[in-house]
Parts: structure tokens; sequence; C-alpha cells
């Protein structure tokens, strides 16, 4: 590996690294513990640089190392109440975007706000708006932290396909 190879790999690290910090927030919903894994996500992908081929999907790339990097914090710090089984976090990690965020995307976002079931919009709420933990939202609904973490997911899902339908015309 060249040091040039290297120096391009973190470079799109940086240039990305809001979205694998979002990424790895909505897997463990604690901001605190996501700074610490996005760090050690940060070292695995600079030790790994080299196999990392440029001009190939590197937000898919970066997301399965920092979803590995979720796993071995959550068995490090043995959560047992609010942790995910491996399964959760591949379903979860299947729900996130890997495409850039269109602008245009935004202006349609409140109508399918708007057309969310009850629940799930309060969840979304409480978790955006509100800036609400998983474990904080589970002790108000009295849910367990990962069924917290699966409505978010399945309602991300829900707006994502709305508002793709709303952009390409199809009807709601």
């Amino acid at each position: 590996m060249t040091n040039d190879h290297q120096l391009q790999v973190l470079q799109l690290f940086v240039r990305h690294q809001a979205r694998i910090k979002g990424f790895i927030v909505s897997l463990i919903g604690d901001f605190a513990a996501a700074e610490d894994v996005l760090q050690e996500t940060f070292l695995v992908v600079q030790e790994k640089a080299d196999s990392f081929e440029l001009g190939s999907n590197f937000l898919a790339w970066s997301f399965q190392i920092a979803r590995f990097q979720v796993m071995k914090a959550q068995a490090r710090h043995n959560r047992t109440a609010d942790r995910f089984s491996p399964e959760t976090i591949e379903a979860l990690a299947a729900s996130v975007p890997l495409e850039p965020f269109d602008e245009t995307k935004l202006a349609v976002l409140p109508g399918c706000l708007e057309k969310l079931a009850p629940q799930a919009r309060r969840i979304v709420d409480l978790f955006y708006q509100n800036e609400h933990k998983p474990r904080e939202i589970a002790g108000m609904l009295n849910w367990t932290p990962a069924a917290v973490s699966v409505a978010l997911s399945r309602a991300r899902t829900f707006l994502r396909a709305c508002i793709e339908r709303q952009l390409s015309g199809a009807s709601p």
C-alpha cells in the first residue's frame, strides 16, 4: 500500500465521518458510546486501508467495519439489558441508505411524517426532535430499547419509501 492510497482512504473517512457516526448511533442509540465506536472504526479503517479498493463504495465498506465495532463494543461492555442481537444489528444496518442525501427529499419529508402511524411518529419525534436515546424512550413507553430501535428503523424505512414515492410521482 502506498502512503497516497492510505491518505485517500483516510480523507474518505473524514468526508463521510458524520454519516458513519449517524450509522453507529442508529445501531446503539448512545451518543457517547457512538463517539468511542467511531474512533475505533477510524483505527480499523486506517489499519485496513490497503484492503479498500479506491472507486468502490466507501460507505458500505466503512459501515461494515462500524457494524463489527458496535458488536465488539457491546460484547466488551456486556450490555445485556439493551444489547441487540447480531441479527437485530444486521437488520438495522440493512435499513441505512448508502446513497448521498438529496435536498429535494427534505421538501417532501413533512408530508411523509404525517402519514406515519401515531406511535411511530411519537418515537421519531422523541428521538430526532427531543434527542432522547432509545433507552430513555423505552422507559417512557414501557418498551425495551431494542424494540424502540427496531421501531425507529421501520419508521425510517417507511419514510424513505414514502419520500421515494413522492419524488417519483407515484400515489402515496
